[in-house]
């Protein structure tokens, strides 16, 4: 009986992770291959919005736990812009996104690289 509450509350956990983190089945923009490797001018709605919408807007949308914090549209996500980084990065606050796995280093240098340039929106 032990053990099949064990399972349970395994279960339970992994549940409430996968549910913060977003869709793992949505691509997540990366730099692409050649020519550098990089992206030299990032914008919200080419690069950053499909990131924010794979793995924040689960708990950063209408109805999320941090629905106080909104991440749904873009004056939205740079006013945050700044905080965001730091968590995204573990550097302050929580690491996010909150219960699932961190984000890829080609997304947080390409969501670096947008807060760098001023974060575009076109």
């Amino acid at each position: 009986m032990k053990t099949i509450k064990k399972i349970g509350s395994v279960l339970v956990v992994a549940l409430a992770m996968v549910s913060c983190s977003g869709s793992d089945s949505a691509p997540i923009p990366t730099p692409p291959a050649g020519g550098g490797g990089t992206v030299t001018n990032p914008t919200y709605n080419a690069d950053i919005k499909s990131i924010i919408d794979s793995k924040c807007i689960t708990c950063h949308g209408a109805g999320g736990v941090q629905s106080g914090n909104p991440y749904q549209t873009y004056a939205q996500v740079s006013a945050s812009a700044t905080a965001m980084i730091g968590r995204i990065k573990g550097t302050t606050g929580a690491l996010m996104p909150q219960g699932g796995p961190k984000l890829s280093d080609a997304s947080i240098a390409l969501i670096d690289k947008w807060i760098a340039n001023g974060k575009p929106e076109k």
